[in-house]
């Protein structure tokens, strides 16, 4: 076994069954794993407590050592607040994609080097490949070899699209274990190893939305809004909105009256506090504006080769990847990304992720989606 492969590695433990076979495949391939749990959220006391409890009984389990990092505070700045105020100017957030960059992954690299490890890990469904794309195994990982991002191969798993916004210094430090690994093959390989919680169900909240009620959280953070009007595409008033906080582009459903046909959310206007509403046909936009502009070496080399370059883009998190042509505007700072065939609309504030083939290029986030 090459010396490369007898590293220490800090793993995120969040006391699921992902991050309990990512600690023991990383034991089997001759790391050294210790355990960390990130205590962000400022959930309750007792949820807290319950998730350091299942996760010190983890890491005993696995005879990994294990630490606890709290950072309520520095969390709740960087992460739930921005997420707060985006909700304020009628945006739709996502907060995963924030905090990875921000917060998670820089975390977990300054405690990796105070615990003298060379490579960080999580469990989630995503991998690591060179420049061209090819998978690297982790016997031949360096901390200074340039890499690229891929795709995890269980499609219905993969979280690549969260990460799209890890920088290079992260990106080459970070062991993705599941990568290659579908979920099933995952909780098999548990079951195999006498992991407790290998059917344990995945958990699909927002970490610090208790119960994953945005609406009680935003209401907590005085966020909903007050009343307004709800307008045609015209602009005449047909209703009144319960306030912009309740309500993202593209929704349907829990509109609270009755408008004779079905209506969906166009467009919120935070600064007039209206909500635009219109039927399924007009939810449809050929173009969409992009900022915040997170691109790969490879993406800006194409780019600057080519006035407009085409890649296959998804704009949700478990969407389909849509063939698109982007190109540059405004000094670089921004881009529009267009279809050959309308997409329905895309809330602002979500995450466009470019992809070829199974590497990801880079992202950036919606500034707006405008209906033909």
């Amino acid at each position: 076994m090459s010396e490369s492969v007898n590293k220490k590695v800090l793993l995120g433990l969040s006391g699921g069954v992902d991050s309990a076979v990512s600690a023991v495949l990383l034991q089997e391939q001759g790391f050294q794993v210790i355990g960390l749990t990130l205590d962000f959220s400022c959930r309750s006391e007792e949820t807290r407590d319950n998730m350091i409890r299942d996760t010190k009984s983890l890491a005993a389990d696995l005879g990994i050592e294990h630490f606890v990092h709290e950072a309520h505070t520095e969390f709740e700045e960087k992460v739930m607040t921005p997420f707060v105020d985006a909700w304020r100017r009628g945006e739709t957030p996502n907060p995963c994609v924030l905090c990875n960059p921000i917060m998670k992954f820089p975390s977990m690299i300054s405690l990796a080097d105070e615990y003298g490890c060379d490579f960080i890990a999580t469990g989630h469904y995503a991998a690591i490949g060179d420049e061209e794309g090819k998978l690297i195994p982790f016997n031949e990982r360096r901390r200074d070899r340039k890499v690229s991002l891929l795709r995890g191969t269980d499609r219905r798993k993969d979280q690549s699209y969260f990460l799209y916004a890890l920088p290079q210094e992260i990106l080459s430090r970070v062991l993705f274990p599941l990568g290659e690994l579908t979920k099933t093959e995952v909780r098999a390989l548990a079951e195999d190893r006498g992991i407790k919680l290998a059917q344990k169900a995945d958990s699909q909240e927002i970490c610090f939305l208790p119960d994953d009620d945005r609406i009680d959280f935003l209401r907590e953070q005085d966020a909903l809004g007050e009343p307004g009007p709800y307008l045609d595409t015209e602009g005449k008033l047909i209703g009144q909105h319960a306030g912009i906080g309740r309500y993202t582009v593209g929704q349907r459903k829990k509109l609270g009256q009755s408008f004779g046909k079905r209506m969906t959310v166009l467009s919120i206007d935070a600064a007039r506090n209206a909500i635009v509403l219109g039927d399924e046909l007009e939810c449809r936009s050929s173009s969409i504006l992009l900022a915040n502009l997170v691109f790969t070496d490879l993406l800006e080399k194409m780019l600057r080769d080519q006035d407009q370059v085409t890649l296959l883009v998804q704009l949700r998190s478990q969407g389909q990847a849509i063939p698109c042509a982007i190109e540059l505007i405004d000094n670089g700072s921004r881009a529009v990304i267009r279809f050959a065939e309308a997409q329905r609309l895309t809330a602002p504030g979500q995450a466009a992720v470019f992809y070829q083939d199974k590497m990801v290029l880079g992202g950036a986030l919606v500034l707006s989606s405008t209906a033909d």
